[in-house]
């Protein structure tokens, strides 16, 4: 009976329990002291808060305007080896006829540092307002006159201002071809875009150009008419010109350009394309266009400055992109930027008198390169180029043909480490030759 009543209370007991534990008061998680915590920390975030904004609005750069004001460098030091005599020792573009004394070279620069500023203001006249600076020290070449060596000329590259409406934009400035828009990637001919001379038309020239979408925003390919007027420019000059003024400008008339484009994917739901050295996430955009201009050749006799176009950018799988562009119909397109392997005429015909103009010069030319980014800070990439000028014209050179292969390593930022092998060979009247480059860069990305 004792055990009886003994189990009896201790089962008791145990089945009381978690009842005893549930009714147990639990801490009170909105007491006084919990809540004065919880606004502490409160207040020591905001505190964080206010005095990073603080930070930020003292070391922002802000225009007359109030606009805000965004910097960006990129300070690159190249080390270089070329095999021959090439154009230009530290970028160059073709491969030179040897001469006694003359060969490779070896040399370093920093003149392909570049200095850039941007500036947005929404809401200007219902769209969005953006302008940009971009400057290089790659003034002149680098074995001219003045130790440019040692003592890099600033120049600059682009300046302009863009108004941005929902499908139209209007763009004036310096910037360049409309219909040769893009460049390769490359950490060793930044001075020059690579190609110049096979294929790629990079002049920056002073232009008003004008953008129109034509179809709504949710179309599988989204498609646009572009148009531009240009300053004239062929980069020569008549014989007895007086007043050093150019050919084309002698002609008293714009250079023209019109492009139809198409873009697709993810390339489609920005307005503006990743820079062109970075790839583009999916999709991408391909353009034809056309290029007509007027040259006095001399005597008020105009010749034609012409070219159709094609260009394309396209990502073929995450990380992977093909870009490249091509014209043909070309003449005088020296001024656009290494059309027609750097030349604007031919030869004069024997017998011809001193300082005569040759015939002007027609070619085809085109480049691609293919970039493949297989982690954030690793890329690379290989492309060639070639330019070939008709016979007929009695070019000096007559066909150029470039390759390179790049790679790109960003361990971590702000540091870049590059290295670019290229290969030029050059044919002229007198024969073809050839020569190699090695360049390897050290860079600063602010």
């Amino acid at each position: 009976m004792l055990v009886l009543v003994h189990a009896t209370a201790t089962g008791a007991a145990h089945a009381q329990t978690p009842a005893d534990t549930a009714r147990r008061p639990a801490p009170d998680s909105l007491s006084a002291d919990s809540l004065a915590a919880r606004l502490a920390r409160a207040e020591a975030a905001i505190a964080l808060l206010r005095q990073q904004m603080a930070e930020e609005s003292e070391t922002a750069a802000r225009t007359r305007s109030r606009a805000r004001l965004e910097f960006s460098a990129r300070l690159l030091a190249n080390g270089f080896w070329t095999s021959a005599r090439v154009n230009n020792v530290d970028v160059p573009q073709v491969a030179s006829p040897p001469v006694a004394g003359g060969g490779g070279v070896l040399g370093a620069t920093v003149r392909q540092s570049r200095v850039g500023a941007v500036a947005v203001i929404p809401e200007v006249l219902g769209g969005t307002f953006d302008a940009g600076i971009d400057v290089d020290f790659f003034g002149g070449v680098q074995n001219g006159a003045g130790d440019r060596r040692l003592f890099p000329e600033p120049r600059l590259r682009t300046a302009r201002g863009r108004l941005i409406w929902a499908r139209t934009e209007v763009l004036v400035g310096s910037e360049t071809p409309l219909v040769s828009d893009l460049d390769p990637i490359s950490v060793a001919s930044v001075g020059t875009p690579n190609f110049s001379g096979a294929g790629n038309l990079w002049n920056w020239l002073a232009q008003v150009r004008v953008t129109r979408e034509v179809t709504d925003s949710g179309a599988p390919v989204r498609i646009a008419l572009q148009g531009a007027v240009l300053a004239p420019f062929a980069g020569a000059q008549v014989a007895g010109e007086p007043d050093a003024v150019d050919a084309a400008e002698r002609s008293r008339r714009p250079f023209l350009e019109a492009r139809v484009r198409g873009r697709w994917g993810a390339a489609a739901a920005e307005h503006d394309l990743p820079a062109l050295t970075e790839l583009v996430d999916g999709g991408g955009e391909v353009g034809v266009g056309v290029h007509h201009g007027w040259v006095d050749i001399g005597g008020g006799v105009l010749r034609a400055s012409r070219a159709f176009t094609v260009d394309a950018r396209v990502a073929l799988a995450p990380g992977v992109e093909l870009r490249g562009e091509g014209y043909a119909g070309g003449q005088l397109l020296r001024g656009l930027g290494g059309g027609g392997i750097g030349q604007a005429f031919g030869r004069a015909a024997a017998g011809a008198p001193p300082g005569a103009l040759g015939p002007p010069l027609r070619d085809a030319a085109g480049w691609a390169q293919l970039n493949v980014q297989p982690h954030p800070v690793l890329m690379g990439g290989a492309g060639c180029g070639i330019d070939g000028v008709r016979a007929a014209d009695r070019a000096v050179r007559q066909r150029n043909a470039v390759c390179a292969a790049h790679v790109a390593w960003r361990p971590v930022q702000p540091l870049l480490v590059g290295f670019e092998w290229r290969r030029l060979r050059t044919r002229y009247d007198a024969g073809a030759f050839v020569a190699h480059h090695l360049n390897l860069a050290f860079g600063v990305e602010l």
